[in-house]
């Protein structure tokens, strides 16, 4: 979409009266406040600015602009957020998606998956009647087969083939889709006589394929999947996401499960905050992706040894991501799918009722095959990665309970074993502290152009000690912010790294109208020759007689004299 027509439709929807329309705000100085929808606030921590067309949450960090607020509550990307907001505002939006020329290769194969999903879901209800016939046996709706996209590749060597060619695609991009083999110099249907099940991301585009025999046949795989292609990394996606995320960011909790029947059965009972794992171990690029939406999880697999270890690798990693993990405790002979036949939907909700919490299910259970010792190290292990020291604490409690063992005895194991990791990687941590200086150089650098310009040409990395204001202004030197109308909440416009994003929307907030950006900036250049002179004795001292050194370190000391003395006659004069 244009970056015009975007500012235009930014501008057009201000922030006050749009979140107004979502929660109750509440005039507080020159900002409004009110309590926060992103986290489980109980004292209003959401600040909304009207004259910067920013909000910010004091608590849980989260930031933006008035279309980044719509896009995190209403769980949209960010072209619908804008959209959305058009809408509101009246502003006509192009349909690009008809007019524009597909120049990408992305885009050409998000195409490609696109007409092949329709084709193949054509021919499930124009030729596959046998497949419609095994989804009944199976107890599978056609409704549920039209609202999942299911399909059928048909038993035809180069019938995907031929309809693709018919569309105009290249035998080229053809090649790069991996929807075909490669047999004797010519292409032919990886998919052939399946039960095809779509594969989306969370934006709910088709990135590939899942295809499922009906009949068991010698030597042949009961499942094959879309190898991996420029839109499809196997481990990175969760199957029936783009369906479901809503209802997993209101529910607060996702159902995690196996297979793709097990998730058309939980889905088609009721069971609407369900993904699948995609018959892969859960990975952390999954957990990642789905704790966008929400920060609990019920693993749901199979009941056999096999679905225990994977449930109990899977809620560890979840641990570490700082989750709260439980596993649902299937009957060892059942997997959802069967469940939910046999006993039906009522006793599945008992089952996720009844979900253990998975540190007192490794204290508890039997099944799993580690002796107790063992299980208390793997949860170990899995605090070690997590960052929130407090939740930390708080999950080395819940172990010391569940376990018998002091939080003491816990806690001494979990720093000796981190102990050397740390020894390490010590000599090359740089002290990180709170620089004043750096902070309100950046912060004075958003009220005009003109400061803008001066800290995006005077200035370097190099004089940002602080590794997140240093990480700001590398990306505030690579905007490109207009001088006329100056509006910095662009600058928050689908900025994928929160932490940038949420340290932007703070200094944005800093109100600093008694402070002098030149002045700022002077503190700052002479803070920087302080440590080049730190630095410059810490390399004397290791080599004493190094007469480069001394004569470097003083022309630096001369400099920073000059520099002071600049600052001491402009205070007395």
């Amino acid at each position: 979409m244009d970056q015009n027509l975007i500012d235009q439709i930014r501008r057009a929807n201000d922030i006050v009266d749009v979140i107004q329309g979502y929660l109750p705000l509440k005039r507080v100085g020159s900002n409004f406040r009110g309590l926060c929808p992103f986290h489980n606030d109980s004292r209003p921590s959401l600040y909304v600015s009207q004259s910067k067309q920013i909000f910010k949450c004091f608590a849980c960090g989260k930031a933006g602009n008035v279309i980044g607020f719509v896009a995190d509550f209403e769980k949209l990307t960010f072209i619908e957020a804008v959209k959305k907001l058009a809408q509101r505002a009246g502003i006509q939006v192009p349909e690009y998606e008809k007019t524009k020329v597909v120049n990408t290769k992305r885009e050409q194969l998000l195409s490609v998956y696109k007409s092949a999903a329709e084709f193949f879901t054509s021919s499930l209800f124009a030729f596959g009647q046998n497949v419609l016939d095994y989804l009944k046996k199976r107890s599978f709706s056609p409704e549920t087969a039209k609202e999942l996209q299911l399909g059928y590749a048909l038993n035809s060597e180069k019938a995907l083939l031929n309809h693709l060619l018919k569309e105009g695609y290249s035998v080229s991009l053809l090649k790069d889709s991996g929807l075909f083999g490669n047999y004797g110099g010519g292409l032919t249907d990886l998919f052939k006589d399946r039960l095809m099940f779509p594969i989306h991301n969370s934006l709910g585009e088709v990135i590939a394929f899942g295809g499922r025999i009906l009949e068991p046949k010698e030597g042949v795989g009961k499942y094959i999947n879309s190898p991996g292609t420029e839109l499809y990394t196997k481990g990175k996606e969760l199957y029936g996401l783009y369906k479901t995320k809503y209802n997993i960011s209101k529910a607060g909790t996702a159902i995690i499960c196996e297979g793709y029947f097990d998730f058309l059965r939980l889905y088609e009972n009721g069971f609407t905050n369900s993904v699948a794992s995609l018959g892969t171990a859960l990975t952390e690029d999954q957990i990642n992706l789905l704790a966008r939406f929400c920060n609990r999880i019920i693993i749901l697999y199979d009941g056999d040894s096999a679905g225990i270890k994977a449930a109990v690798r899977a809620g560890l990693l979840c641990l570490s991501r700082g989750m709260e993990v439980l596993i649902a405790n299937l009957p060892a002979e059942e997997d959802p799918d069967s469940l939910i036949l046999k006993q039906g939907k009522i006793a599945m909700q008992e089952v996720v009722d009844k979900s253990i919490p998975l540190i007192n299910f490794l204290a508890t259970d039997p099944r799993p095959e580690q002796p107790t010792a063992e299980r208390i190290e793997l949860i170990l292990d899995a605090l070690r990665i997590l960052k929130d020291r407090i939740k930390q604490e708080l999950l080395l409690q819940e172990v010391s309970d569940a376990f018998g063992v002091t939080v003491g005895a816990l806690n001494s194991k979990l720093r000796r074993s981190s102990a050397s990791v740390s020894a390490e990687s010590s000599e090359q941590i740089v002290p990180q502290y709170e620089s004043f200086e750096e902070r309100n150089v950046l912060a004075l650098a958003l009220k005009d152009y003109e400061s803008y310009k001066l800290l995006a040409n005077d200035l370097d990395s190099s004089y940002f000690n602080n590794k997140r204001y240093r990480q700001v202004y590398n990306f505030l030197i690579t905007q490109n912010l207009k001088s006329e109308p100056w509006e910095p909440a662009a600058l928050l416009d689908n900025i994928e790294n929160n932490e940038i994003k949420e340290s932007l929307a703070e200094l944005l907030f800093e109100d600093l109208q008694q402070m002098c950006f030149e002045d700022c900036l002077s503190g700052l250049r002479i803070r920087k020759v302080q440590r080049d002179l730190e630095e410059m004795d810490r390399a004397i001292s290791k080599d004493p007689k190094n007469m480069e050194l001394l004569k470097e370190k003083e022309k630096l000391a001369l400099k920073y004299r000059q520099m002071t003395r600049k600052v001491v006659n402009k205070v007395l004069y």
